[in-house]
């Protein structure tokens, strides 16, 4: 049998593998369970595996992670010029029945369109790991806090932690792993000291505190994001992708569009249309415009290695001006 786990929850993809691995081979160990990484194995050296069963076992399990091929869009990689595509057709059309192949995207972008994907789901089983609506996201993350972990915390530390996590299951439980050490009763302020807002969370932020002139405090938030690790250069795509969202509400309103006319025409949700318009009165058209191309030349600047990164963008948001 060929199985396809997929989806963005990896707690909740490796809970369905082990399952699967319960079921078809409760007594595993280093001879009749093998694990690859298909983005740095070839997947013909994976079907090769597959086909060949180890001595004194009648049964094998052959698991490829990182499957990168089943993505859309596909991500470039070294290996993908050698790939033997249709070796893994065939085994998938014609499985063994002495090995089980589970493949594994750490991703919800598969390509339903391809081949492979269409030869699966007709000879073999598809798991999609589904991420949680907000009520599921939320009545989720009160179980495990106060059933499963029997923690003491605060119903503002709930909500807050929830928004923090945003529907990313790792991230939550790496987060009430570190408040379970930090405190045995967790507060909103325990959440705010110790969870990180999300990345487009802050970056949608510094958007703000530019527009509205608060360049201490944009450079402020630079500053601590930096400390965190995170990459000038996705600062600047998420910053441009703002701008950008902002010009074209701002054409449509100088247009005489009104909030929930631009909201349908851009297929965008109205309360962040409105949020967008209070922008929009704040910094001109072509400031906008002009803004966009600083972004695109200090982005050319950095990954061709003319300026220094962090002290170029700092010195962007210092420079900022909106009208």
């Amino acid at each position: 049998m060929v199985y396809l786990i997929y989806g963005n929850q990896t707690p909740t993809i490796r809970k369905r593998l082990n399952a699967i691995l319960k079921e078809r081979l409760p007594d595993r160990d280093e001879m009749n369970y093998v694990k690859y990484d298909g983005s740095l194995t070839l997947i013909q050296e994976c079907i090769n595996d597959a086909n060949s069963l180890p001595l004194g076992y009648e049964h094998k399990v052959v698991v490829v992670e990182s499957c990168y091929f089943l993505m859309k869009p596909k991500p470039r990689n070294k290996i993908e010029s050698d790939q033997d595509y249709d070796t893994l057709r065939k085994f998938i059309a014609t499985p063994s029945e002495e090995c089980d192949l589970i493949l594994v995207v750490s991703s919800s972008d598969v390509d339903k369109t391809s081949d492979i994907y269409k030869e699966i789901l007709k000879s073999g089983k598809v798991f999609e790991i589904i991420d949680p609506t907000s009520d599921q996201w939320n009545a989720y993350v009160g179980h495990y806090c106060r059933d499963v972990k029997k923690l003491k915390i605060d119903n503002d530390a709930l909500y807050e932690l929830s928004q923090r996590t945003s529907g990313d299951v790792s991230l939550f439980q790496n987060s009430v792993a570190v408040l379970e050490l930090y405190t045995d009763h967790i507060s909103y302020d325990d959440v705010l000291k110790m969870v990180a807002r999300p990345l487009d969370e802050n970056a949608f932020l510094l958007f703000n505190y530019l527009v509205q002139k608060k360049t201490s405090e944009a450079v402020g938030l630079f500053r601590d994001l930096k400390v965190a690790n995170v990459e000038p250069v996705t600062l600047i795509s998420m910053l441009a992708n703002q701008f950008r969202l902002l010009n074209q509400i701002s054409y449509l309103y100088n247009k005489g569009f009104e909030s929930n006319a631009i909201a349908s025409e851009l297929r965008i949700n109205p309360m962040r249309t409105q949020i967008m318009l209070r922008s929009v009165r704040s910094i001109s058209q072509a400031n906008i415009r002009k803004t966009l191309d600083d972004l695109f030349n200090l982005d050319v600047q950095i990954k061709s290695g003319l300026v220094d990164r962090f002290y170029s963008f700092e010195l962007f948001l210092i420079n900022f001006k909106s009208n």
